[in-house]
């Protein structure tokens, strides 16, 4: 009986382990075919919070836009945008989605975004990807 019991835990918690696989590199692709928003920034501000012992930080960025490729909203090229979000760093030797990249001030990148309309700001809409393009440009 203790050795069905054992078996069972080690088959549960292996099929547990798939469940924080990463994504294949397709599903970021239509993801960011999909995103409400398409942008070219530069990034003019940066903060970021975390806490002790926490794996997450809390990512804050100011950025101005600097070319609309796609836009729900009806961002313009000179538009001041504020980006919220959770960077969350993987265990060492665990796989799981590719996290979020915080950010560097006066970077240019790609952004594909969402509008957050109760908090009134931008969040990424790619995940792992969502600030570095997978797609081509003759696609639009």
């Amino acid at each position: 009986m203790m050795c069905k019991t054992v078996l069972i835990l080690i088959l549960l918690l292996g099929s547990l382990t798939g469940l924080s696989a990463e994504i294949a590199p397709e599903e970021y692709q239509k993801m960011q075919l999909g995103s409400e928003e398409h942008l070219e920034i530069l990034v003019r501000s940066v903060s970021k919070k975390s806490w002790l012992f926490s794996r997450e930080t809390n990512v804050t960025v100011n950025a101005e836009v600097l070319v609309v490729h796609r836009s729900r909203t009806g961002l313009s090229e000179g538009d001041q945008i504020t980006i919220t979000y959770t960077h969350s760093k993987l265990r060492k030797g665990w796989a799981g989605p590719r996290p979020i990249p915080i950010l560097k001030r006066k970077s240019e990148t790609s952004a594909f975004l969402a509008f957050d309309e109760h908090k009134k700001v931008y969040v990424p809409s790619a995940r792992g990807y969502s600030f570095e393009s997978l797609i081509m440009s003759t696609l639009y």
